[in-house]
């Protein structure tokens, strides 16, 4: 084609896209179609027109489109706006029956609670403790009910509701992983418990002065656990209904709309806590105005998360379908030790080999956790209940995971941290072992079988050094300390294992290799992870499980105490090695990439390779 039939057939398009760009619009999508467009068009005037000034014009037009699209996602305003005006609702539209689930599961346990309390009196005391219900009598004598509010400062109070609110609401929603069996179980408990706390003041007869106060913020508050509710049931429905995916798949994707979901009533629940605390201490002002701050905030949860989604679906008012993210093909991923990667590629490869050995990484979990359980519990001098002691602190939730220094300095088991040592390099040398299976023959150091036995010993300083860590959680520090930590030890052993088996030398290259910002990432991902999984030993779901098997405990004295220190220890060890496992893998994944980055050994291997494989016919023989 002429350069000339080539201008004259696309200068109308060229000109459209100039005014879209003087118009300083920034909508992704659209700018993504238009430097498709450009960049195919400068293709072809680079092959045909090298040497032509309109190679030059689409080149510059092209960097323009660049610049917009970039300089767009460093102001992620406008992604934020569409998350809570389009997407927000939208996914409320797609997940209505799991919202009206969840309300229906509330207001069954709110009956619950109500009926409860009128068939029996004191079952106010059961549910809400007899230290509240003492203190509210009080207070109803003396002409103040609702007297609870105005204890204590504004600010002090707004924070602490805010953080419990939130942690609750977390909690509903993450427990959706169990299949959401979790998730009903606390919608339930705070059904029950509103129900029997309302009518606690009916049967006082205070009940509008109660009503006038409590839901001042509790409109907001109560709106918000359901919706959690529903973000927990969103996320337990792939595992339950994967449909056309793999279980595995689908929970990928529903886990992603039940966090979404979560994250879009945190304002919803700050709001409530500023409300409790500023607002609801004053019992004092009239009737009229509590009643209409309380219609208000419940029409605006209908309106926002009810007839919004509803409104926009019948009028064609979303902007585009929700898309979910692509979730790749479910096949057997093959590790790439020669590559670059980033974090988030590290932490997802570090799964890979327990998703393809489950039973083995279950196995050697298990029997790490009953060696440990069992030279504790064994070799004490004490009872088992004396043994370990899991500290009950109101600003620390994670009451396990703040008790696990012990399992390496617990006096009345002898020689225990030495014996977790050995454990601990046990694991190691398995992750850093399965690591080694998965490279090609060629790739893997020399005496690769041996290297097992002679690592042993100079892999007891990093993995010290883990223990030493460990015991970090018992002051609350633990989690920023180990952020930092957790990589930097892990490459440290990686480097013993697959490098040099001096630790020293190895501790010299780890410094070389480590890249602090992506080995900070891999921190925050491991730690968090830990945090998470430790969680559910506080949750009621552990005592679920424990009442389960409780059968199986003799009807003796101080037996069902000694069974569930045992169990606890036990499945808090289980964790405790699975995150050491993972971090190890982590450490062995994060070698060969910082490897690659500072050698360029594949590079470098590749250039030699230039021109010296055999082809056939003009193609390369592989």
């Amino acid at each position: 084609m002429k350069e000339t039939k080539f201008i004259g057939q696309n200068k109308e398009k060229w000109a459209d896209f100039e005014a879209l760009l003087r118009e300083n619009r920034r909508d992704p999508d659209q700018l993504n179609d238009l430097f498709v467009q450009i960049t195919d068009d400068l293709s072809y005037a680079r092959t045909f027109y090298p040497t032509r000034s309109v190679r030059m014009y689409l080149n510059s037009l092209a960097q323009r489109v660049f610049h917009n699209i970039y300089r767009g996602k460093r102001l992620p305003v406008e992604r934020l706006r569409r998350f809570w005006t389009d997407e927000l609702p939208q996914l409320f539209w797609l997940e209505r029956r799991a919202l009206l689930l969840s309300f229906c599961i509330f207001a069954l346990a709110f009956s619950i609670g109500v009926v409860s309390s009128i068939i029996e009196p004191e079952f106010a005391r059961i549910i809400l403790g007899d230290g509240y219900v003492d203190m509210t009598v009080r207070n109803i004598e003396s002409g103040d009910p609702m007297a609870v509010y105005k204890d204590s400062a504004p600010g002090g109070m707004t924070v602490s509701i805010a953080a419990r609110n939130l942690f609750v609401a977390f909690q509903t929603a993450i427990l959706g992983v169990l299949a959401s069996i979790g998730t009903v179980f606390i919608l339930l408990i705070n059904g029950v418990m509103v129900g029997a706390f309302q009518y606690f003041f009916i049967e006082k007869g205070v009940f509008w002065e109660s009503f006038l106060t409590i839901w001042i913020h509790g409109t907001l508050e109560i709106s918000a656990i359901i919706i959690a509710g529903t973000a927990g049931l969103v996320a337990g429905s792939g595992l339950l209904f994967p449909g056309t995916y793999t279980r595995a798949q689908a929970f990928q994707i529903s886990i992603r709309r039940g966090l979404k979901i979560f994250f879009g009533i945190v304002p919803i629940i700050l709001l409530a806590a500023f409300f409790e605390g500023f607002f609801t201490r004053y019992t004092e002002t009239p009737d009229f105005i509590r009643a209409a701050f309380i219609f208000t905030s419940l029409a605006f949860v209908l309106w926002y998360f009810v007839w919004l989604p509803r409104h926009k679906a019948t009028t064609g008012g979303f902007r585009e379908p929700l898309h979910d993210k692509e979730i790749p093909p479910d096949r057997n991923h093959v590790i790439d030790f020669r590559s670059i990667k980033n974090a988030g590629e590290i932490f997802s490869d570090t799964f890979t080999l327990p998703r393809r050995h489950p039973k083995t990484t279950l196995w050697a979990l298990v029997g790490a956790a009953v060696l440990f359980a069992a030279w504790s519990f064994g070799f004490s001098s004490k009872g088992a209940t004396d043994v370990f002691y899991y500290p009950d602190l109101p600003v620390w939730p994670f009451d396990i995971l703040a008790g696990i220094g012990q399992f390496f300095r617990n006096g009345t088991a002898p020689l225990l941290f030495y014996f977790q040592i050995v454990l601990l390099v046990t694991l190691a040398l398995t992750a850093f072992r399965a690591l080694e299976q998965e490279m090609d023959t060629e790739e893997r150091p020399l005496f690769s079988r041996q290297r097992v036995l002679f690592a042993a010993l100079p892999l007891l300083l990093p993995v010290a050094g883990f223990a030493g860590v460990f015991q970090w959680w018992d002051t609350g520090w633990g989690y920023l300390l180990n952020i930092a930590v957790y990589p930097f030890l892990a490459l440290w052993g990686a480097v013993i294992y697959f490098e040099t088996l001096n630790p020293l030398n190895a501790l010299i290259r780890a410094f070389q290799l480590m890249r602090w910002g992506q080995g900070l990432v891999l921190g925050f991902l491991t730690v968090t992870l830990q945090v998470l999984l430790f969680m559910f030993l506080d949750f009621p779901v552990w005592d679920w499980t424990l009442e389960l098997f409780s059968w199986l405990v003799p009807q003796r004295e101080g037996a069902m105490q000694s069974y569930v220190a045992i169990a606890t220890t036990g499945a808090a060890g289980a964790l405790l090695y699975f995150i050491f496992l993972l971090t190890s893998l982590c450490g062995g994944l994060q070698y060969f990439s910082c490897r690659e980055v500072s050698d360029a050994a594949s590079l470098f291997e590749g250039i030699e390779k230039v021109g010296t494989g055999r082809q056939i016919r003009g193609l390369a023989r592989e």
